[in-house]
């Protein structure tokens, strides 16, 4: 049996939670509530507050940047349990996701990575839109992901990328249909799926529930993420995983969210002090 020590729970750096910052810490806040109702110590830090002076212990995480991860995956490869792994939040930084996930069953939407070098193919009708996103991380703010419309403007918002700073980007197919938001806590079995209020579609139906669930969990294993959420479109015949996140804000969900969360910590630190 260990000594008994803290769990850290670390936010969510700003720049990452782009007019999300309440909802983010909030659902965080509100699971290392559920975790101390539990009788287990916990510490909240905030990003910035994470060096190498902090002593490593079990952490549960949202932050996404890469000197905290760095930092986190020092201590899960020292044996401290950290959820979401690094390597698992990494997975998701879109270039990284897109490639796991291409050649897979998983059904994703065409996508192209292209570079100020990348000649622009015909590879989407324009006439029917195509949405263009930094490659790397999710969004750190609404000039990141973009619908357009036209070559003119696919032009002018990739120079504007390159101008930024970012030196490559995601052009993917748009499909129109329904957006539906998913979210799971993987090692517990808890997933939830939410359409639009007043919205009917495919997923309505329960054998194709069934389906999106099978296929969101299995994408969620394939990134090794445990606490995650994203986005689906759904047609009259067909779905799309558009995106998926580690550990998003749960806003329609988040005390259902934060019980079963903290189901995880609990299981997941008991095992650990028994080592």
């Amino acid at each position: 049996m260990k000594t008994t020590k803290t769990l850290l729970g670390i936010l969510r750096e700003k720049i990452f939670s782009p007019s999300r910052v309440q909802d983010d810490a909030a659902i965080l806040r509100l699971a290392a509530r559920r975790v101390r109702q539990k009788g287990l110590p916990v510490r909240i830090l905030k990003p910035q507050d994470l060096t190498q002076a902090v002593e490593p212990s079990m952490a549960f995480a949202m932050c996404e940047g890469p000197r905290c991860l760095k930092i986190l995956e020092q201590w899960e490869q020292a044996g401290y349990p950290v959820l979401n792994s690094p390597r698992a939040v990494a997975n998701c930084h879109r270039w990284k996701m897109l490639s796991l996930l291409a050649g897979t069953e998983i059904p994703i939407p065409k996508f192209l990575f292209v570079d100020p070098s990348t000649q622009i193919r015909k590879e989407f009708d324009l006439d029917k839109g195509v949405w263009i996103k930094r490659w790397d991380v999710q969004s750190t703010g609404t000039r990141d992901v973009r619908f357009l419309y036209d070559g003119e403007s696919l032009e002018k918002v990739l120079a504007e990328l390159w101008t930024r700073g970012i030196k490559k980007a995601i052009l993917q197919e748009h499909i129109p249909g329904t957006p539906l938001k998913f979210y799971g806590v993987r090692p517990t079995g808890w997933f939830a799926l939410f359409p639009r209020a007043g919205v009917r579609s495919l997923a309505d139906h329960a054998d194709w529930k069934r389906k999106i669930r099978r296929t969101c969990e299995e994408t969620a294993e394939r990134l090794g993420l445990e606490i995650y959420g994203g986005d689906l479109i759904v047609t009259e015949d067909r779905y799309y995983l558009v995106d998926i996140n580690s550990w998003p804000s749960f806003a329609p969900c988040k005390e259902r969210a934060a019980q079963e969360i903290a189901k995880l910590i609990d299981r997941r630190y008991r095992s650990w002090q028994r080592g």
